[in-house]
């Protein structure tokens, strides 16, 4: 594969085995682009063992009658939810047994799109990803809990899709707001040492990150292998990632785009990547 315009660390959070979404679509257009894609995650993503798994199908039924008559609003508050809700087969069943009552919310976007494939890959519901609310600023967790209080109904439970090890800050959020919150982590991530990085001809590296807390980790993979920081890119849809690499390397370059889709990246930094049409 050519480096010739460069090199592409994905750093996304990956299951074992499998290359994270964007990896595999950016593998896809490494050759027409003359890129060289790196996957590198620096998180391994499992579900969490059966029993905190049973615990969460055994809460929602004690939250909620199958046929109730209010709103259930499905929230993924990481980019890896969706994913991961498409592995938890019997949650899916859960979920299409409501259908008629759900509603949907994501961190970014480009969860939103995610969201909405396993909805109608696991027939849950033929929501557009058009129709789950996301938060103008991608990532922006206080954004996200605003919107959702904004168009609460009478009587909505919301089900808060996120890491079994994180702080809960959106649930918290929610249940300070009064809303009927059930937290329900049920993956998680396990750290995992970056892979080490090809030679390369060129030496310019962009690296793709999807959240502001892996920052610092990444840095200090980068730094272990020897990696020039002057001929690293950084690019990310969220403001917060730049705003945790002013903190730690501020010299850094970083690059914001509004989405963290392929052609998008691509299009971005189409000056230093020149496509071979």
């Amino acid at each position: 594969m050519s480096d010739k315009n460069g090199n592409v660390i994905v750093t996304s959070p990956a299951w074992e085995g499998r290359d994270s979404q964007i990896g595999a679509s950016l593998a896809h257009l490494a050759d027409k682009y003359l890129i060289q894609v790196v996957q590198s995650p620096i998180m391994q993503l499992e579900l969490a063992n059966d029993a905190i798994r049973r615990a969460v199908l055994r809460e929602l039924a004690e939250w909620d009658e199958v046929r109730a008559g209010y709103t259930v609003t499905v929230v993924c508050s990481t980019p890896e939810a969706p994913d991961a809700l498409e592995q938890f087969d019997e949650l899916c069943i859960a979920l299409r047994l409501r259908e008629n009552r759900l509603k949907f919310a994501a961190i970014d976007q480009e969860t939103a799109v995610s969201l909405s494939e396993v909805c109608h890959v696991k027939g849950i519901s033929k929501v557009h990803y058009t129709s789950v609310m996301t938060p103008e600023t991608p990532g922006s967790f206080r954004e996200l809990t605003d919107l959702i209080a904004k168009w609460e109904e009478e009587r909505e439970l919301c089900l808060i899709f996120e890491p079994a090890e994180s702080a809960g800050l959106i649930a918290k959020t929610l249940i300070g707001n009064g809303l009927r919150t059930i937290r329900m982590g049920f993956y998680k991530y396990r750290p995992i040492r970056m892979a080490n990085l090809p030679p390369a001809d060129n030496p310019t590296w962009w690296v793709i990150v999807n959240d502001a807390a892996t920052v610092p980790e990444i840095a200090r993979e980068l730094k272990r292998q020897n990696t020039k920081f002057s001929n690293v890119r950084w690019i990310s849809s969220r403001p917060s990632v730049g705003s945790a690499l002013k903190k730690i390397l501020p010299k850094s370059q970083f690059v914001e785009v509004p989405e963290l889709r392929p052609d998008v990246i691509l299009e971005k930094i189409k000056d230093h990547i020149n496509p071979a049409l």
